[in-house]
């Protein structure tokens, strides 16, 4: 099938994915299944049949392809995707692209609110800006043959080579340009900053009207020098308004749109992209999204709460007013989703959740313009532990993974350490990220902890690092793979799994190459061997072992020691096998210094995933940090000079009229007593402010004498991106592991997504 032919065939689909996860409604969706580094989206074909889609885009057909199944075969997926874009897009007559370097998402979203209800426009969902999103994207918004809309399309470049492709994509309808503020994101993947700023220029070179922010000289030369006959409208923010609402005027009185979208975008405020996760009261979990309040917005907002939701529980809408209308629609795509309940948001319904027997153990997504009613159920879905809390980043967690997932030859796998709840920040809501990731592997130390996550939903597969247990019908009923260092236990588990009538069980084999902790031994390996040979109720999934001075600077002979012990074992133990197995011995350490040493096809992902270095130096500043620990002041109290603070009144204050706070945190949550007396600082509206008297068990107090206009009510950052965990850490002469897993569980989580 030819290209032109199949695009009015497509047109019975109303929704193109390449994530197979994405699917909720089978029977009006097409699958794209596009190679990856990370995986191969033929590999879910079948299971998708099952599921009820019934068209895919493929690049190899299927052995026992279904008859009654549509097949679109091209050699190159991604540039099929691309051609259907470019193919819509050349029917249109209108349309812009955003770009730029940050604020891309908020400038649509402006345009998008101002426009909504003047025209008939549409924009691409969220961020998708890259060379897959933006061919998705068209497809989002002309689904209805004949459609002529006004098109407002973001589109972004993190590479070389990537702005003609994109520019291809959408000359046809796109002839005004919008550039956000350029900063230096993405420079590193560029020979310079001009390269990059080429690029961006490549991207919009077919645009007639150029409207950008004057904030980047090489910007500004590159567009007079290298488009003369384009109308370039330069915007400098006024600093009465925002470089966003500026530019968005300026592309609102160029298309000749009427005032009232201009007087619209006056009351807008910048889109709030976040998305949360939190525990709620009476057990049920709550799930928020800030972003525009429409019926499109509506299903990624589904689409996140799904990929989190437990199947234990229950899901629920609570859905408010949308700023498109389309109430009727909202609760159709809610049910083709499955929700369980969809609730209006009503005085009726805030009565119902105080009386706190109706909705209790559920999953509820609140969706909807934040208006009195819409803000009292929120309120009033709320633990009553929400004044201190832990925020994980789920996106800086993305970037850390993969950044590492960098450093690594491609096609490795990633084991990534979610042991002792997350190292603190919980190992549920990451193990789902992790997921969605496409990481191969989860990490646990115990079996208990490969439950809880197999109960969360979590599907994918779960090693077991110290599995000596008694619990072994739990541990095959939940298909958790453990890891087996000494006779005793692989005997253990070979007997309980032949009773069992398990066979072929996935286990991993440690070896001690110069920890020495635990691990099977060079003269070992032999007997192993034997015993692995003997039976086939388990198979060999991976054999590995931990370095025990990557991160030691002075001590690279011992861990390349280690690294030649472990390959010369590994060779050798493969031999008397028979077989292959996979191979891992790299930590976060190791995958920063040794990644180019030896074969693995997995490595081991730690405290790294969480925003933090093993060691000082430039390698961690691509870091991001995961996790804030965050309270607030509850009381000020200004007090003479001498007057004794806390406990044993061990601390003065050093001058008059000292502001004293009071927050609501203390080693109960996980503030170390040591932190007290000025041992430690916390952050106040970006001022470091010391610690003043003892920690209590519930309470802490600070001095922020220095900070203006502080008040009851302003946040504490205990830790987090404005007080790095590690500087906690060195003041206690200890690790960040220990400070990140000392937070107590009484302290909310709230897991955040942009």
């Amino acid at each position: 099938m030819t290209l032109n032919d199949f695009d009015p065939v497509a047109c019975r689909y109303d929704y193109l994915v390449t994530d197979s996860r994405s699917v909720f409604n089978p029977s009006k969706t097409i699958f794209a299944a596009i190679r990856t580094d990370l995986g191969d989206g033929h590999n879910y074909i079948s299971d998708l049949y099952r599921k009820g889609v019934r068209a895919f885009i493929v690049d190899n057909l299927l052995e026992n392809a279904p008859a009654d199944a549509t097949f679109i075969v091209t050699p190159n997926v991604p540039k099929y995707l691309s051609d259907i874009a470019r193919t819509r897009t050349s029917s249109l007559s209108k349309g812009i692209i955003v770009t730029g370097s940050v604020g891309k998402t908020t400038m649509k979203e402006l345009l998008y609110q101002s426009l909504i209800g003047e025209c008939d426009v549409r924009r691409s969902p969220r961020s998708w800006n890259s060379s897959i999103g933006v061919p998705l994207a068209i497809w989002d918004m002309t689904r209805k043959p004949g459609d002529n809309p006004f098109l407002i399309t973001e589109a972004g470049i993190d590479g070389p080579g990537q702005g003609q492709f994109l520019s291809e994509i959408l000359a046809g309808s796109h002839s005004t340009a919008v550039i956000t503020p350029i900063t230096d994101e993405h420079d590193e993947a560029f020979k310079c900053h001009a390269d990059k700023i080429k690029e961006k220029i490549d991207l919009i070179s077919h645009c007639s009207t150029i409207i950008y922010a004057d904030t980047d000289a090489e910007l500004r030369t590159q567009l007079e020098m290298r488009m003369p006959n384009a109308n370039l409208i330069a915007v400098k923010q006024d600093g009465h308004t925002s470089i966003y609402h500026a530019l968005a005027a300026k592309v609102i009185e160029h298309i000749g749109i009427p005032s009232q979208a201009l007087k619209k975008l006056d009351t807008l405020p910048l889109v709030n992209k976040r998305r949360e996760i939190s525990a709620g009261s009476f057990g049920n979990t709550i799930y928020r999204d800030y972003f525009t309040a429409d019926l499109r917005s509506l299903q990624d907002a589904l689409d996140f709460m799904l990929r989190h939701t437990s199947p234990l529980h229950s899901t629920a809408l609570f859905l408010g007013d949308l700023i498109d209308g389309g109430q009727a629609e909202a609760v159709k795509l809610a049910q083709a989703f499955g929700i369980d309940r969809i609730e209006p948001m009503s005085e009726d319904l805030l009565t119902r959740i105080h009386a706190g027997n109706e909705f209790r153990d559920m999953q509820i997504l609140l969706f909807g313009k934040d208006n009195e009613c819409f803000s009292k159920v929120a309120e009033a879905l709320e633990s009553a532990g929400h004044d201190t809390t832990l925020e994980v980043d789920l996106d800086a967690m993305a970037h850390n993974y993969n950044h590492y997932r960098s450093l690594v030859p491609p096609g490795t796998g990633i084991v990534a350490m979610v042991k002792a709840s997350a190292y603190g920040v919980g190992a549920v809501e990451t193990g789902k990220n992790l997921q969605s990731l496409g990481a191969s592997y989860l990490a646990v130390a115990v079996i208990e902890e490969g439950i809880t996550l197999r109960e969360a939903g979590i599907t994918m597969p779960i090693m077991v690092l110290n599995p000596v247990t008694n619990r072994y019908p739990a541990l095959f009923a939940h298909h958790l793979e453990p890891a087996v260092f000494s006779y005793e236990e692989l005997d253990r588990l070979i007997s309980e799994a032949e009773a069992a009538g398990v066979s072929d069980y996935p286990v991993h084999i440690k070896l001690d190459t110069g920890m020495h902790r635990v691990g099977f031994l060079d003269n070992h390996l032999e007997e192993i061997a034997r015993r692995l040979n003997a039976t086939k109720a388990v198979r060999t999934a991976s054999v590995f072992s931990h370095l025990a001075t990557a991160d030691c600077l002075d001590m690279d002979a011992y861990t390349k020691q280690q690294l030649s012990t472990f390959y010369h074992m590994t060779n050798r133990l493969e031999g008397l096998l028979g077989n292959t197995f996979k191979r891992h011995i790299l930590n976060t350490a190791g995958m920063m210094r040794f990644a180019g040493c030896g074969k693995y096809e997995l490595a081991r992902l730690g405290i790294g995933l969480y925003g933090i270095s093993p060691y000082p130096g430039p390698e961690g500043e691509a870091l991001r940090p995961v996790a804030a620990f965050r309270s607030h002041i509850i009381s000020l109290k200004h007090w003479p000079k001498g007057t004794p603070i806390g406990y044993g009144c061990r601390s003065i204050t050093p001058e008059d009229d000292a502001v004293i706070a009071t927050v609501p945190v203390g080693y109960a949550d996980g503030v170390n007593r040591h932190f007290g007396r000025g041992n430690a600082s916390f952050v106040v509206r970006g001022i470091e402010c010391p610690t003043i008297g003892n920690i209590c068990m519930d309470l802490c107090m600070v001095d922020v004498s220095g900070v203006p206009d502080v008040s009851v009510g302003d946040s504490v950052e205990i830790f987090g991106p404005e007080m790095p965990v590690e500087r906690l850490a060195s003041i206690l002469d200890t690790i960040p592991y220990e400070i990140l897993t000392s937070v107590s569980q009484r302290v909310k989580r709230v897991y955040v997504k942009r």
